[in-house]
């Protein structure tokens, strides 16, 4: 199991002069395998973040050399295809883009944004210049008094302090009034009782 003193990063820097501990050389040729395959494009999926750090900076310094070239024969195949469109033959192998696709790649950003910028003005110039839907609000009829709420003081009268707990009976009158009411307009225009 590691522990803090085996981190590399972060544990104690070893004296410059002294013999490496067989932990470092084990460390050293694990760390020299992982860059050897990194470099071959078998990067392994999962590694310590300490590892990946250190391989990060392996290739950062690597590139800053300028020892990534190509293989011989990948470098004559891209001579070739790039000869090959300039003088409007297709490619022969399809990992070089045509000169025309990579300007239309480069131009196709712009033409996207102006395109939806000139949508977006013709919808805002839509609703800004459209007529307003007119709308009529409905004429209230007058509707005959039976009809409308009335106050239930005349239907219960005044409330004696003896039948004050007998609020039951009061609103089942106030209900049977109201439902008398409903059942005539709603006869009076042809309704099922």
């Amino acid at each position: 199991m590691a522990t803090q003193d085996d981190d590399t990063l972060t544990g104690p820097v070893p004296d410059p002069d002294a013999e490496p501990a067989p932990a470092e050389l084990a460390h050293a040729r694990r760390f020299a395998e992982l860059v050897d395959k990194t470099l071959s494009g078998r990067t392994p999926p999962a590694m310590s973040a300490d590892d990946r750090a250190l391989l990060e900076v392996a290739t950062v310094i690597r590139a800053a050399h300028g020892q990534l070239a190509l293989a011989p024969g990948r470098q004559h195949a891209v001579v070739e295809d790039a000869l090959r469109q300039a003088i409007g033959a297709s490619p022969a192998s399809a990992s070089v883009a045509p000169i025309a696709r990579a300007r239309a790649r480069r131009w196709a950003p712009w033409i996207v944004a102006g395109a939806s910028t000139l949508v977006a003005a013709a919808a805002i110039a839509l609703l800004w210049l459209r007529r307003p839907v007119q709308v009529h609000a409905p004429v209230a009829r007058s509707v005959p008094e039976e009809w409308r709420s009335r106050p239930a003081d005349p239907l219960i009268g005044p409330i004696a302090p003896e039948r004050a707990g007998d609020a039951g009976t009061r609103i089942d009158a106030i209900f049977a009034d109201r439902l008398d009411g409903f059942r005539a307009r709603h006869l009076a225009r042809g309704g099922k009782p």
